[in-house]
Parts: structure tokens; sequence; C-alpha cells
């Protein structure tokens, strides 16, 4: 019960599974019954071919959007069950690392190390005797 109230544990997969199962009913019946009535959109031939076109097709298509929701949520309840056997904790968003601490600055024509003057805000090289 604690995984439902905490929504650790999923129950639209399940949902899901039912809708498909109705929405199936209903585009069987509805195509069987275009076949049984279609006759006035252009005559029997039409209708008989449009509802079993619609009896094919639309379970596919169907099938295939359902399948696509529920591999949506089991990837998710994959992801949570590697991290949790990797020891992490839940998904949530790392903080930024702190950024590098700067290096010293090298000279760009002898490629010593320059040093900061603090009195002209300048970086000066030893080597060269010269600001950078």
């Amino acid at each position: 019960m604690s995984g439902y109230l905490s929504f650790k544990r999923f129950i639209t997969p399940t949902f899901i599974m039912v809708i498909y199962f109705l929405g199936a009913v209903v585009i069987t019946i509805g195509s069987i019954l275009l076949m049984a009535f279609g006759a006035g959109i252009g005559g029997a031939a039409v209708g008989i071919i449009l509802g079993f076109v619609m009896l094919i097709l639309g379970n596919l298509a169907w099938r295939i959007l359902c399948e696509y929701w529920v591999v949506q949520f089991r990837i998710y309840e994959e992801i949570a069950s590697l991290n949790r056997r990797l020891g992490g904790t839940s998904p949530q968003a790392t903080p930024p690392s702190n950024p590098p601490a700067p290096t010293t600055p090298t000279c760009p024509t002898c490629g010593g190390p320059l040093r900061y003057i603090q009195q002209y805000q300048r970086w000066y090289c030893d080597k060269e005797q010269k600001y950078a």
C-alpha cells in the first residue's frame, strides 16, 4: 500500500491493458456494424471493405498505441530497479560539481609560468622579464 501511496508502484500499466481491451471491443463492434450497415457509404462492397480494413488496421493501431504507453512505464520501472541495485536513490537531478580551480597561466612566447602583479593587475613573465 505504501508503494501505491508514494507513487513508487504504478497502476497505469494495468489500467492501460483494461482500456486496450475495451477499445479493441469498440473498434471490432464498430467495424462489424460498418460491414453490416455500410451500404449507404457507396455500396455494400465499399462498406464491407472499409469495415474489414478498420477491423484489421484499427485494432493494430490501437494495440501499438497501448503498447507504447505500457513500454514507457516499464522503461521507468527498469531504470528505477537498476538504480536501486546500484545503490542509487530515486531519479533526481544531481547538483552541479564545483568548477576546477584555475591554473597558473603560461607565457604565450616562452611557455614559462606567469606571475600576477596585483599593483598593476597584470601577468608578468619572470623568464622574459616583461608583462604578458
